[in-house]
């Protein structure tokens, strides 16, 4: 019973904050409207939340990707190359972390300089 409260509870609270920023962001672009803004302004925001995005959802994706080479790279020293029987090595995930998240880096600021040259 307790649970269902709060997946309930959990659930309305998201559709409020939902309901409250698309209300007041329809409520805001009229009054930009009505004061003289060019339409235009809310496509170069668009476009920059999305390039935003972008860049958010690759650094995330090199993230769980170096978390998991990670660990197959930490598995692999420990059975190839093991001389004091160490128990982990946690500079495998550092290493593998920093280094997916680069590559991530790297792999949204070539996009979004094509996304760029395009406009």
């Amino acid at each position: 019973m307790y649970a269902n409260f709060v997946i309930i509870t959990i659930a309305l609270t998201i559709f409020g904050i939902v309901y409250t920023y698309f209300t007041y962001r329809n409520k805001e672009r009229m009054a930009l409207i009505e004061s003289g803004i060019d339409i235009e302004y809310f496509r170069l925001k668009t476009q920059r939340q999305s390039t935003i995005l972008l860049s958010f959802g690759l650094i995330f994706m090199g993230f769980a990707i170096g978390v998991l080479s990670g660990f197959f790279f930490e598995k692999y020293l420990l059975e190839n190359h093991n001389p004091k029987e160490y128990r982990n090595y946690p500079q495998a995930y550092l290493s593998m972390i920093t280094l997916f998240m680069g590559l991530a880096m790297l792999i949204s600021y070539f996009i979004n300089r094509r996304m760029k040259k395009q406009n």
